[in-house]
């Protein structure tokens, strides 16, 4: 049973919702966009506090289809689901009153990840250029075509097929 959550909770929390999302971007209507955004966002956060409270949570009985049953009404295509009324009475007053210092703290972090990025293409570009790196590029180049090779010999039928 606890296996049987589990690959729900994976399939259908993710999949489904993501399929469903693609959905909703490619279509005309606003509304469906909106519907869907809200059930990433509670989603999320609901995976944050998880992840910290794993622990805890797992003594809880019958955690995984409390966990389920949580999702299904987050996502229950009625206009008032679960996610609407956690957005919007949970995290929506907590996100506004927190922007500034949110907005604040994603931008230090993205300009340090940014630092760290340039760092590491300086790194590899210097490795590309070394002669190590010449040697490693030649031999993946030699892999790559022989991979390449043999899928399309795998892909290709034999014309005479003996029986």
């Amino acid at each position: 049973m606890l296996l049987t959550l589990i690959v729900w909770e994976a399939v259908v929390s993710t999949q489904s919702t993501g399929y469903k999302s693609f959905k909703a971007v490619e279509s005309t209507r606003g509304d469906d966009d909106t519907q869907w955004l809200t059930y990433w966002i509670v989603y999320s956060t609901f995976n944050i506090m998880e992840y910290f409270t794993d622990l805890l949570l797992f003594w809880i009985p019958m955690y995984n289809l409390l966990k389920c049953c949580f999702l299904l009404w987050c996502m229950w295509p009625v206009e008032n689901n679960g996610s609407t009324i956690v957005y919007m009475k949970l995290l929506r007053p907590f996100l506004l009153k927190n922007e500034s210092k949110i907005d604040a703290k994603l931008n230090k972090v993205t300009g340090q990840v940014n630092k760290y990025v340039a760092d590491a293409q300086r790194e590899a570009s210097t490795f590309a250029n070394s002669d190590a790196g010449q040697l490693l590029a030649g031999t993946a180049a030699v892999a790559a075509q022989n991979a390449s090779k043999q899928i399309d010999d795998a892909m290709t039928e034999p014309k005479d097929k003996e029986i």
